[in-house]
This record gives C-alpha cells, sequence and structure tokens, in this order.
C-alpha cells in the first residue's frame, strides 16, 4: 500500500499544539505518510522543527487570516465567499488542489490537525471516489451543521472538488453542508466512514440518544492492530477534539472523560504510550 498524503491547514499556537499530537500518533500506524500544510509564516516558525519520520511540505498560505480568530472572520466580507471564515474553511479545497496538481493519480485525505489516531488509517473501498464522515447527531443539529464532517475527508481525485467550491456560495453552514452536494455528485461512489473513524467530541454530547449510551459502547480489547480502545465492538481508530482548548465546553467534557475511562486501564501497554504521548500521563 502507498504511503498516505494528507493535508492540513496549521494556523495558530493551539493548532500548532494539535498538530504536536497528530503527528506523534499517525507516526505509530504510518511512519512513511506525506503531509501538505498549510500555514502561515507565524505558525510556520512553531512547526518546522516538528519530529516526524514521513515527509512534511510546508507553504505559508494562510497569512490572511493570520491574528483572526472566527467571530471575527465570520463578520469580515471574505474575497471568494460571504465572509473570510468560509474563504479559510475552502483552504482545505486548496490544499487538496495543491496535492493533486503535484501527483493526480493518488488520491489525498484531508484531516483536520486536532485528531489524533488510535490505528491505522482506514482502508477507503475500491469503488469510492470519496469518502465523507457522517457526524451521527440530532436531526436538528445535522441541520443546522451539516450531515458531514469538514475535518476528514478523502478524495480519490480532484474531480469534485469543483462541486464542493461551488456548493460553497449556497451552504448554510460554510464549507460543511455544502459536502452533502459532493455526496450526491458521487452517487453510488460515495464511501462513508463507520463510526469508529474520526470520533468527534459531537458525537457524544450532540447524539440522537443519551450521553450514557455512548459511553457505554467503549470497551478495551487487547489483541487489536490499534491502541486496543474499541467502540460498539470495533477499534476506535480516531479521535477528534480540541485537546488544548479550555473554553470550549464540550472538547474540555470530552477530555475529561476520557482522561477517566483510559486512566482505568493505563496497566494496558499501549493505553498507557498512548496517555504518554498526548500528554495525559
Amino acid at each position: 500500500m502507498a504511503p498516505p498524503r494528507i493535508g492540513l491547514i496549521v494556523t495558530g499556537a493551539e493548532t500548532a499544539q494539535d498538530f504536536q499530537h497528530f503527528l506523534k500518533t499517525l507516526e505509530i500506524w504510518h511512519p512513511d505518510a506525506e503531509l501538505f500544510v498549510y500555514t502561515d509564516d507565524a505558525t510556520d516558525q512553531l512547526i518546522k522543527t516538528a519530529k516526524f519520520k514521513g515527509v512534511i511540505h510546508r507553504q505559508a498560505r494562510l497569512n490572511a487570516y493570520k491574528g483572526l480568530n472566527r467571530a471575527q472572520m465570520e463578520k469580515i466580507k471574505g474575497v471568494t465567499y460571504a465572509n473570510l471564515w468560509t474563504d479559510f474553511m475552502y483552504e482545505k479545497a486548496a490544499v487538496l488542489e495543491w496535492m493533486f496538481e503535484i501527483q493526480d493519480t493518488t488520491p489525498a485525505w484531508f484531516l483536520d490537525a486536532d485528531i489524533s489516531h488510535l490505528a491505522p488509517l482506514p482502508a477507503i473501498p475500491s469503488t469510492a471516489t470519496v469518502a465523507l464522515s457522517p457526524h451521527a447527531i440530532r436531526p436538528q443539529d445535522e441541520a443546522k451543521y451539516g450531515k458531514y464532517n469538514g475535518g476528514f475527508l478523502w478524495f480519490k481525485d480532484a474531480s469534485l472538488l469543483p462541486e464542493w467550491r461551488k456548493a460553497g456560495h449556497t451552504s448554510r453552514f460554510f464549507e460543511q453542508s455544502a459536502l452533502e452536494t459532493v455526496a450526491t455528485a458521487a452517487g453510488e461512489t460515495l464511501y462513508e466512514f463507520p463510526p469508529q473513524v474520526n470520533f468527534g467530541w459531537w458525537r457524544m454530547f450532540q447524539a440522537p440518544c443519551s450521553r450514557q449510551e455512548i459511553q457505554a459502547k467503549f470497551s478495551i480489547f487487547r489483541n487489536d492492530q490499534s491502541v486496543g480502545i474499541r467502540y460498539d465492538g470495533k477499534p476506535l481508530q480516531s479521535i477528534h477534539t480540541h485537546w488544548f482548548s479550555t473554553t470550549a465546553f464540550e472538547c474540555v467534557s470530552f477530555r475529561m472523560w476520557f482522561d477517566e475511562f483510559t486512566m482505568k486501564f493505563k496497566a494496558h501497554k499501549p493505553i498507557q504510550t498512548y496517555r504518554k504521548l498526548i500528554g495525559l500521563d
């Protein structure tokens, strides 16, 4: 299997910290991965010395957003879209386009920098042209935020990127709900990742069932090619949350629960190693 090619956007000190988690946990499973990172001049100084066995390509293409937070960007008129935040979110498409310009016959991932990996990246069916991650949240929340998460994407080639870009002009929620247009365009060639992939805080706090029901689906198993955590009986591949946020209530609560859950199994060596990697010990 060819080494995965992964695009990211990394800007700001907090995201740079998340990126260090991303690298440490990805390297366990994919030490030969090739990363393509859009960043800004200031953040580039924080990440250019990052240790990773694979290859990291960097471009300081995000200077237009430097020093601005989401609330500020949503109020600023965008260059391409209605506001600067949507412009910023579509840098994800720009990173993917950069990757396909370099090599247009190899599929590409886009992953948010605040993802940590507990197992290898999931296999994609040979029939797929795009793979998306359903939120699996309450219908009223899906109606607002979109069916798919914008932080865990796989494209076989660049052919569907124009569909995604075009849909951003009428999207109800930035670049994210526009992915529904991509899914429609893909038709039967769409692959949806299972719930063990890209498990975000939203799946616990915006679930159509109780938080306790979600938490009860977590378990430990010792013989997987993974850290050893299972969700609904299958290996948990990745967790998606803001690891260093102190203000996002759901992220902080999810992190506290995850800390407590894994603390019970510290004697399990893979979990012990993982906890150290992400700074819980």
